[in-house]
């Protein structure tokens, strides 16, 4: 495709979705639409006023940038519609998908510079325990965190001795999780830290494909089905600094460490691990389903372990998932936090 086409494509999308997302933002703003009508509503008429606003802005700032030099300004541009993607109503994931693929399509009549890459750092795989060590631990901690095993512990009966035990397990989990992989742990933090933008630069484009895939499959249970998945109406009931705290620090840490970390310990196998650990992902985040449209879940739930397994089967650094899920993880808050505040 020639470079005026695509440039021409991408600005006339971009401008129309922006004056969709503008224009529905004014009516939810001023009560001509009221999404709080519907029984089914998960969201506010301001929160989703305030996502389309966040959408129009991004638009705005992409319609500046392939204006000013499309080629140069590429890289902002995707992460721009990408952010569309977590953000946005049907319009703008179809916009952000178009953009991004026509973006990522080559331009005939421009020849690509192409920049030497650096390639990740090689990290040793470091065994210093056996493989039925890492297996043993894996299922025990399973077993107690994440099945109906756990409700055979002792019933709370304050908050304080709910706090208490919850604390405990996590305790219990992170501790036989961390001090099996100290030294590898210490070791990929150094290593992503000092080849932040190498890890970056590598993971960023895979993990971006997928992703698309994963907004597709969640928008279209979403739409069909009519309801979110249990995993995520438990954690909308929580108090939202125990949300954030969990979901960025917590759950990063013990999920990659177990499902990643522990699980690349035991299965060698690339191919068996991702498939074995995107699986169990998924289905780990559909576990108290009630019916069974909210089972379908696991799709998208095992598409994000997907890529969250094929990103530690390349990059071999622990540290780099963690940064991954936690990033992911952030900005489903900040949505969360939105939509609970207005």
């Amino acid at each position: 495709m020639k470079l005026k086409t695509k440039k021409t494509l991408i600005l006339l999308l971009t401008i129309i979705v922006l004056l969709i997302d503008l224009s529905y933002a004014i009516c939810l703003y001023t009560g001509i639409v009221n999404l709080e009508s519907s029984e089914n509503s998960l969201i506010t008429n301001n929160s989703q006023a305030l996502f389309l606003t966040i959408c129009g802005v991004v638009n705005l700032i992409s319609i500046l940038f392939i204006i000013k030099d499309i080629l140069r300004h590429k890289k902002a541009i995707i992460t721009l519609n990408i952010i569309q993607l977590f953000f946005g109503n049907l319009f703008n994931i179809i916009s952000g998908v178009i953009n991004i693929v026509l973006l990522s399509m080559k331009t005939k009549d421009i020849e690509d510079v192409k920049k030497e890459k650096k390639d990740l750092p090689v990290l040793e795989e470091i065994n210093e325990h056996s493989k039925l060590l890492y297996f043993i631990i894996f299922v025990f901690l399973f077993i107690i965190c994440y099945t109906p095993a756990t409700d055979l512990l002792p019933i709370p009966n304050t908050k304080v001795s709910a706090i208490i035990t919850v604390s405990l397990l996590y305790i219990i989990q992170i501790c036989s999780l961390v001090i099996p992989m100290l030294k590898e742990l210490k070791r990929d933090f150094v290593a992503f830290k000092n080849n932040f933008k190498i890890y970056i630069s590598n993971m960023l484009p895979r993990f971006g494909i997928i992703f698309i895939v994963y907004a597709i499959s969640s928008l279209a249970l979403v739409s069909f089905v009519g309801n979110i998945s249990t995993n995520q109406e438990i954690i909308s009931q929580w108090p939202i600094y125990i949300s954030a705290f969990l979901a960025i620090i917590i759950a990063p840490l013990t999920e990659e460490l177990m499902f990643r970390g522990f699980m690349k310990k035991f299965i060698k196998n690339d191919i068996l691990f991702i498939i074995l650990s995107s699986l169990i992902f998924g289905g780990l985040h559909i576990m108290q389903s009630e019916n069974l449209s909210q089972i379908l879940f696991i799709i998208p739930y095992s598409i994000l372990g997907f890529a969250f397994s094929l990103n530690y089967a390349k990059t071999k650094n622990i540290a780099s998932n963690i940064f991954l899920h936690s990033a992911w993880n952030s900005i489903a808050i900040i949505a969360m936090i939105i939509t609970k505040l207005l």
